[in-house]
This record gives C-alpha cells, sequence and structure tokens, in this order.
C-alpha cells in the first residue's frame, strides 16, 4: 500500500537513509496476509514513524502492476 497522510493541509513525508540527497516521499509497505489495508495502514506508520493514526479514509485503490484474472 502507499499511503499519503495529512493534518489540515500538512502532508507527512519521510526519508530512508538510502535516499540520495534531499530526497524524500510518502511511506509505503507490504499488506500481511489475513491482514485489512486499514491494519496495515495503522501497523506501518507505527513501526516505520512512530506514529499512530485514525481516521483512515480511501482515495483510490489500483491492483499494482500485477494484471489481473
Amino acid at each position: 500500500m502507499i499511503v499519503r497522510v495529512t493534518r489540515g493541509d500538512e502532508i507527512l513525508l519521510a526519508r530512508a537513509v538510502r535516499f540520495p540527497g534531499r530526497l524524500y516521499s510518502v511511506l509505503a509497505g507490504f499488506v500481511e496476509p489475513g491482514e485489512s489495508l486499514e491494519e496495515c495502514v495503522a501497523r506501518e506508520l507505527e513501526e516505520e514513524v512512530g506514529i499512530q493514526v485514525t481516521d483512515i479514509a480511501y482515495f483510490a485503490v489500483s491492483p499494482g502492476r500485477f494484471p489481473t484474472r
């Protein structure tokens, strides 16, 4: 999943150690088996940036780069 975390008109961006220069991005992670997307968002944000979130809402859903049959 890829997630945009907002507070008012602010967007949370993160920086990985391996990113070159001043590169920042939104957060992303993998959904664990049996985990809902909401649970994934909450878990990844807790693990990656140490914050707890509420009011998780979908903007769009995409199957990614893999074709669906």
